[in-house]
């Protein structure tokens, strides 16, 4: 997903910003009064940097920097979004930007305006459906031969969706995997009981809310494989 399919609506242009060139103890001053922990730096429109209420505290406080312009401090470099990358790309580097807010230029590289680091983790949930209507399944799986199509085949024949996926090392240096899956299914607890049935290590599966339920579809498993014999 580019980040410009989902940005229009959270693009905030009305954050403050600075030019290079404005003066370090008044910027200060503009920041604490609107409780502004950090904003962006532009020169000649482009993103310059992003200064911070601690980047301006030593000026602030010096009669003799007082007339100091931010490009003479030694703000650091945190680069940019663009609109024209991908959410999966950019995510990363989301957390590195001071504050809660992130600085978006367009395909030119102009500073386009901002979008709050809440907005872009809340797309990613979204996009790996973390929400409270899908389930998580965590599977110990060897990593030599491991087929995800496999396991997703196991996973769907049972009247379930998967909805995302994830993996990694079981340890450090460890030779096994594990699988995490996102499901929408509509019985949680039978598809738990065939991936176990099935051979596959269930190391977490989301609990289910109705013990009695559990109880109830334990005993009519346990029916079924009486009728089967």
């Amino acid at each position: 997903m580019l980040l410009n399919e989902f940005i229009e609506s959270v693009l905030d242009t009305t954050a403050p910003f600075f030019t290079d060139d404005a003066v370090a103890s008044e910027v200060y001053s503009v920041m604490r009064q609107g409780h502004l922990e950090s904003a962006p730096v532009l020169h000649e429109g482009k993103l310059y940097s992003i200064v911070t209420i601690a980047d301006l505290l030593p000026v602030a406080v010096s009669e003799k920097t007082a007339l100091t312009a931010l490009r003479d401090l030694p703000l650091q470099q945190y680069g940019s979004i663009g609109l024209h990358e991908h959410l999966f790309d950019l995510f990363p580097g989301v957390s590195l930007f001071p504050g809660m807010w992130v600085p978006v230029v367009d395909n030119g590289g102009r500073y386009a305006g901002t979008v709050e680091k809440r907005v872009v983790l809340e797309k990613m949930a979204e996009v790996f459906h973390l929400g409270e209507e899908s389930l998580t399944l965590e599977l110990d799986v060897p990593s030599s031969g491991l087929k995800l199509s496999e396991v997703i085949a196991s996973i769907e024949k049972n009247d379930a969706t998967v909805l995302s996926s994830g993996l990694y090392h079981s340890e450090p240096e460890g030779e096994g995997m594990i699988v995490i899956f996102r499901i929408l299914t509509h019985d949680w607890f039978r598809l738990v009981q065939n991936m176990a049935k099935y051979g596959y290590s269930i190391r977490y599966s989301t609990p289910l809310s109705d013990e009695g339920v559990d109880e109830i579809r334990e005993k009519a498993l346990e029916f079924i494989r009486l009728m089967d014999m």
